[in-house]
């Protein structure tokens, strides 16, 4: 795997989320301007779609830190521009662990999407101020990313995700394999 290339990011100095430092690219800075200004009339509204975009973005590496930090490796560095995030993590020593890191990200998005998507469902939440967004921009586009993360295309986590199939597969035909090994010598010995 060729290194990350950490050109044209800031580290976001005395912030660390899930005990990693967060650095931000030049084009997520142009992009929450963009935002700001395209909605300067209502400030409110511009400053929540941008902290739900960024959210989206955040927490799915924060799914990854926090996978890896279950599994007993560092996550030193989020990293979020544009259209994406890297977690950078020390490791992982096998496929296994390479793998649940993987969807640590997907479940992340998952835990909080399916809740708010259910509470969208519930009349008159969206008349509330600012429901139709923080709803509508963190649930749904949280689950749309989360889907889209899991094809199974090289640079997506599905890529590795699904790696878990086989995997499981394998698994499960050897445990076989030994519960029928196991019956055969217990036949014998009787």
């Amino acid at each position: 795997m060729k290194p990350f290339d950490a050109r044209g990011y800031v580290q976001v100095q005395g912030l660390r989320v899930f005990h990693a430092h967060l650095h931000l690219h030049w084009t997520a800075l142009v992009l929450a301007a963009v935002l700001l200004i395209g909605r300067i009339r209502q400030p409110a509204q511009a400053l929540a779609i941008v902290g739900c975009y960024f959210g989206v973005i955040l927490l799915h590496e924060i799914g990854h830190a926090a996978m890896a930090r279950r599994l007993g490796y560092r996550a030193p560095v989020i990293r979020l521009s544009f259209l994406h995030g890297v977690c950078e993590v020390d490791g992982p020593e096998t496929r296994r662990d390479e793998i649940c890191i993987a969807w640590g990200g997907v479940l992340a998005q998952l835990a909080v999407a399916v809740p708010l998507i259910a509470l969208e469902q519930i009349r008159g939440v969206m008349a509330q101020p600012f429901a139709a967004i923080v709803i509508g921009g963190f649930g749904n586009f949280s689950a749309l990313v989360a889907l889209l993360d899991l094809l199974p295309i090289p640079g997506l986590d599905g890529a590795t995700a699904w790696r878990v199939v086989p995997m499981l597969w394998r698994d499960l035909r050897g445990r076989g394999a030994a519960r029928r090994a196991a019956r055969d010598l217990l036949r014998r010995l009787r």
